[in-house]
């Protein structure tokens, strides 16, 4: 610990002071916390002149999760010596703990802190700028799971606030209608729902992305062909969006119009090539369509990518047709093993649901 090093070394010190700092020091070492408390205290009394004493006290507090009691240490420290190394940051962790996230930023912010600012940030009202910091932080730590949270929880409080800024500013738009037919599917209430859609129509014809959803809704229900005329509907207005060829194709497959629907799902394909969905249902199409070696092309891909899953799942069970078909009864039998064990451990897709 730098601080204690610096007690030792820059100041002249008594044998006994020198004593409890050692004491101290290999008690924290080992996890002996409440011991380590009790030696930094004494230091503390006997030299409450010295930053470094304090702020030590102060890191034994952190280290036991005792912030109520870490900050007043810290504080003092940071008054005998506003530079001393490593309390800033200490200071902010401690404050942000308890919630005092507004008191922290600037401890941190002097610390340069990222992860803990983007927190702070956040907690303060000021998701764009968690934001910024959150993704810092995550350059230097990729994939660390709480950077990860926090990041979302940015985004979603600047939706959230973009979001009101249209229901305030602009309640009778296209983007406002849409936005609660959003809702209403959301909360379940498919009904209320579309009828907002509809309204964002009405106003926008072109609005991207509303037939699509309206697609879903259909598609939801069990009505294949109101969702092909609204997946129909998306791929005229954006027909470089892969999601609604597929969308398209798959509504096509399950209405038996297997030609059409393998036209759509290459379609997709080329738009955003290895999408596991679209190869998942292009491999069923082609199983429909009798063609087993090109089913067999698509779902091998599939199983590249989804190791386990309902994607996976289905997969397995559609390359066991695939090979049934070509006579290759080893890797049929290998194919459907595999889709009972992942049926088993409760994937989520059955066997009925797994064929086109």
């Amino acid at each position: 610990m730098i601080a204690v090093l610096f007690l030792i070394i820059a100041f002249q010190v008594t044998p006994e002071l020198r004593q409890h700092v050692e004491a101290g020091l290999k008690a924290k070492a080992s996890g002996d916390l409440e011991t380590a408390t009790h030696e930094f205290r004494l230091v503390a009394g006997m030299a409450p002149g010295l930053a470094p004493a304090w702020v030590n006290l102060g890191a034994v507090y952190l280290a036991r999760k005792d912030y109520a009691d870490a900050v007043p240490a810290l504080r003092k420290a940071l008054e005998l010596n506003s530079d001393l190394p490593g309390a800033h940051e200490m200071l902010g962790t401690a404050l942000l703990a308890q919630g005092f996230a507004a008191e922290a930023i600037p401890h941190l912010e002097k610390a340069q802190a990222d992860d803990l600012l983007g927190v702070a940030l956040l907690e303060s009202g000021r998701p764009r700028d968690a934001v910024e910091r959150l993704e810092a932080a995550l350059l230097k730590r990729p994939g660390d799971p709480d950077l990860l949270y926090y990041l979302g929880q940015a985004h979603l409080r600047l939706s959230a606030d973009a979001f009101e800024s249209i229901r305030r500013n602009n309640p009778q738009s296209a983007r406002a209608e849409q936005l609660l037919g959003e809702e209403m599917r959301n909360g379940g209430n498919a009904q209320a729902a579309e009828q907002h859609f509809r309204a964002a129509l009405a106003l926008r014809p072109d609005l991207r992305g509303v037939h699509y959803a309206l697609g879903d809704l259909y598609l939801s229900s069990g009505d294949y062909e109101k969702a092909e005329t609204e997946f129909r509907a998306e791929t005229k207005i954006a027909p470089g969006s892969a999601a609604a060829a597929w969308k398209l194709g798959s509504v096509l497959l399950n209405r038996g119009q297997v030609a059409d629907a393998i036209s759509e799902l290459k379609k997709a394909d080329t738009l955003q090539p290895a999408m596991p969905e679209t190869l998942l249902d292009l491999g069923k199409a082609y199983n429909a369509a009798g063609q087993p070696a090109e089913a067999e092309k698509c779902l091998k891909q599939v199983t590249a990518q989804e190791a386990t899953g309902p994607l996976a799942q289905a997969a397995h069970f559609q390359l066991s047709q695939a090979y049934r078909k070509l006579r290759r009864d080893a890797e049929a039998e290998h194919e459907l093993s595999l889709f009972r064990e992942m049926k088993q451990r409760g994937a989520g897709t059955n066997e009925s649901a797994a064929r086109p």
